[in-house]
């Protein structure tokens, strides 16, 4: 039988793949690993490789000589290794635009609560605390520029949302009070929210990183936190995913963390999950019906 080895999945099972793949004669395997020994061990008889985060590298790929098309369930191709896939004429898929409502509505959401200050006023109603508290300022929003990095759909549609609020959006990170990061990860990108940026930024800005964890300078990052150049990060995205117990991220109370979850709906994830499955199912059955 034809059979579709899926590396990882963010949503603990592959009922659906498995369900749309058994219409079509396609079985599927489920690895649950990221690491690549594994991920090799498992794909020699693989026509398609199905991957949510883990990395699929030139090792994986050489390992499946039968291997058809690599299908990403997301929008990013950061972990597949497309240049390998091309080179051996394997197509490599993707799920654009499933989640654009769900990513914007989920930055936007960090960042206001950041500009509210609702962590630390949250925190201090539960400790008995009540009214204005001096060390938890909040800005009048209307007249603040916004920063939006990267004009894709969900750049376009977190832009578009702001200027509904009454306040300047603009590409540039001069001066801007708040910074919005929803740029592809490539190597242009990869760690280009820097202290450039922070340094460019009005003092006490904020940052929020819902693209990708490599975009951002992390380690920098907390620096600026520390010296005011930032007041408040919001981040959905991680340099190493999960975030390693005792990371000085998890005990800020200046931050709003997620869990790679920006994307997440019901509808965002049924979609997604049918999208890419289909996807799957089209290319092999072009190869059974040459």
């Amino acid at each position: 039988m034809t059979l579709a080895v899926v590396t990882d999945v963010a949503w603990g099972d592959v009922a659906v793949e498995s369900a749309l793949c058994a219409a079509a004669g396609i079985d599927v395997r489920l690895v649950g690993s990221h690491d690549e020994r594994t991920l090799a061990a498992a794909v020699p008889d693989a026509d398609a490789i199905m991957t949510c985060f883990a990395p699929v590298t030139r090792a994986v790929i050489e390992a499946a000589p039968n291997l058809r098309v690599v299908a990403r369930l997301g929008v990013g191709l950061d972990n597949i290794d497309v240049a390998v896939a091309t080179a051996r004429g394997i197509p490599v898929t993707r799920v654009t635009d499933y989640c654009v409502d769900e990513v914007a509505t989920h930055a936007l959401a960090m960042a206001l609560a950041l500009w509210r200050r609702l962590p630390g006023y949250d925190a201090a109603t539960r400790q008995g605390a009540w009214g204005i508290l001096p060390a938890l300022p909040v800005r009048r929003l209307a007249g603040s520029r916004v920063a939006v990095l990267g004009r894709g759909a969900i750049g376009r549609e977190v832009g578009r949302r702001w200027q509904a609020l009454g306040v300047t959006v603009t590409d540039s990170v001069a001066g801007a009070d708040v910074v919005m990061v929803h740029l592809p990860l490539d190597p242009t990108t990869a760690n280009s929210v820097d202290d450039r940026v922070f340094d460019a930024v009005r003092p006490g800005a904020l940052v929020v990183n819902c693209g990708r964890g490599g975009l951002l300078d992390l380690d920098a990052a907390l620096t600026a936190l520390d010296d005011g150049r930032l007041a408040g990060l919001g981040l959905d995205v991680y340099p190493t995913e999960p975030i390693p117990p005792g990371h000085p991220l998890l005990a800020r109370d200046d931050v709003i963390l997620s869990p790679h979850v920006a994307f997440y709906s019901e509808g965002s994830l049924l979609e997604l999950r049918e999208r890419a499955t289909r996807s799957v199912i089209d290319e092999l059955t072009k190869v059974r019906d040459g």
